[in-house]
């Protein structure tokens, strides 16, 4: 039996992402935001977390871990990162618009 129009959300995913947003633009400028370094970063910080998986109805409620827990993992996983990038540290993909010709070497 096929189970059909099931949808369920990890609802730290959004905090996690709200979080990066404002950590990234506010304090800490110097980490790549190439589209792997931003997947990490969110991977590492949502694998510190417990899951809080509802469903996607349930969407705009107020789900998932504590905020300062979400903040906790976020920062670390930006430390982690910026630390130990998937590539060399001799390419950084700038801020500013995050795009394969702002890279820097």
């Amino acid at each position: 039996m096929a189970i059909k129009n099931c949808s369920v959300v990890n609802a730290n995913y959004e905090r996690v992402i709200t979080v990066m947003e404002k950590f990234l633009h506010e304090r800490d400028q110097n980490v790549c935001c190439c589209p792997r370094c931003m997947s990490d970063i969110a991977a590492i910080a949502l694998n510190y977390l417990p899951p809080h998986y509802v469903a996607d109805s349930e969407r705009g409620k107020e789900f998932g871990s504590p905020w300062v827990m979400v903040e906790t993992a976020v920062s670390e996983a930006i430390d982690r990162v910026k630390d130990n990038p998937n590539h060399p540290h001799s390419v950084i993909v700038a801020r500013e618009r995050g795009s394969a010709d702002n890279i820097v070497s």
